[in-house]
């Protein structure tokens, strides 16, 4: 699968996630959705998207992308978060935009610290890897 990865980061904590999953995907196709068009995913058939959780729910600036994003039409998707107490209901409601634009979400990913280190996004970049592997 050709994947794009996009994110939203405000600490740069979902930013380091992003990174670390495209290493795992060896792939460079990582963008910060501030400076990317929502209409790079056409040139995509796996979208790999991230955002921090905000009052235990997606951040702004993620709902508001995904919100426009370009038909799907079956294409796969993985969400991933990054949170420091609860995630709440924000890969649910990211789910649920996606499902509408026409994704399918494959897996969702979230990591939990209070200060981040790279070993917090093994884990969940593991379930992620072993979810497209199926």
């Amino acid at each position: 699968m050709k994947a794009c990865i996009l994110y939203f980061s405000q600490t740069g904590n979902t930013k380091k996630f992003a990174e670390t999953i495209a290493k795992s995907l060896e792939t460079n196709a990582v963008f910060d959705i501030t400076t990317t068009e929502p209409t790079i995913v056409n040139d995509y058939n796996l979208l790999i998207f991230g955002t921090p959780v905000h009052g235990f729910n997606p951040s702004k600036e993620a709902m508001a992308y995904v919100k426009s994003l370009p038909e799907g039409n079956g294409k796969k998707a993985v969400i991933f978060c990054t949170y420091r107490l609860w995630k709440g209901g924000t890969l649910g409601k990211l789910r649920k935009e996606l499902k509408k634009k026409g994704y399918t979400t494959i897996t969702c990913a979230s990591a939990k610290a209070k200060e981040f280190t790279a070993e917090d996004f093994l884990e969940p970049t593991a379930q992620i890897v072993t979810a497209l592997k199926k």
